[in-house]
């Protein structure tokens, strides 16, 4: 008997802090994107640890802070690839290199953008703006 094995992803995984709190950024979306920009596989940061997965192939991908809500309220400041206390990204790149069967598991780290402190990204910014109302509302403006 022979058996033949098909690798198709191998796993990118790890914890999410945001600066200054050591919190999980709930609900920030990221991505890791080739060297073209493309985004090859995307992941939403969960509350609990902060976990974040990915299926990649080996290569070298950037970490990035998916277009959207995430990046109006945070900033990427480090990739976490050398643990928690990894360089900022401005030293050591928000790149991502998957060069091993046994994947990869990296703990980036976001920080706000200013006057973002108290944002939730889970808040829909338009559902804030508008005024409740009721059915005597609706009944008296017809």
């Amino acid at each position: 008997m022979e058996a033949v094995f098909e690798l198709d992803y191998i796993i990118v995984g790890g914890h999410v802090r945001e600066k200054g709190k050591n919190s999980p950024p709930r609900g920030v979306q990221l991505q890791l994107a080739a060297h073209h920009g493309r985004p090859v596989d995307d992941t939403l940061v969960v509350e609990n640890l902060g976990y974040l997965q990915f299926k990649a192939t080996p290569g070298v991908y950037h970490l990035e802070i998916r277009e959207g809500r995430g990046r109006e309220v945070f900033w990427l400041e480090s990739a976490g690839n050398e643990g928690w206390l990894s360089p900022p990204v401005e030293e050591a790149g928000n790149e991502v290199t998957v060069t091993s069967f046994e994947g990869l598991t990296v703990y980036p780290r976001l920080a706000r953008l200013p006057g973002q402190e108290l944002v939730d990204v889970l808040e829909n910014p338009e559902e804030e703006e508008l005024e409740p109302t009721g059915i005597v509302d609706n009944v008296v403006s017809r």
